[in-house]
């Protein structure tokens, strides 16, 4: 069977586990959760709570990355910029071999696409 033999919603389900089985590898060698690193990245502090965001933020206050006000402590801004490091590098594996135009098409066919579907 060929690529384009299977509809996009499989190619987009398909895309999505693998970067999410590759995201989730990346943080589980530090044992964390994909909240804790948008915690430590600075988003969704301003969100309303979620599910599971007290738990993550303690979790980083007791490693000693977090303080009680939300604020990086050294260590965590050092596990942080080691974190992105990781995170960058899946991002890049995403998009290797893919010509950089290319890329941004998918990205805006995609953007696109859900906004057709959001009217």
């Amino acid at each position: 069977m060929k690529p384009e033999d299977r509809p996009i919603g499989y190619w987009l389900r398909e895309l999505d586990q693998r970067i999410e089985g590759a995201f989730g590898a990346a943080l589980d060698r530090q044992g964390l959760r994909r909240r804790h690193w948008q915690l430590l990245n600075g988003l969704g502090s301003e969100d309303p709570l979620w599910e599971g965001q007290g738990e993550c933020r303690q979790d980083l206050v007791q490693r000693g990355w977090m303080r009680q006000d939300g604020a990086l402590t050294d260590d965590g801004e050092r596990a942080r910029a080691a974190i992105a490091a990781d995170v960058a590098a899946v991002r890049r594996r995403v998009a290797e071999g893919v010509p950089v135009e290319d890329y941004l098409t998918t990205v805006r066919t995609l953007a696109r696409m859900a906004e057709n579907l959001s009217a």
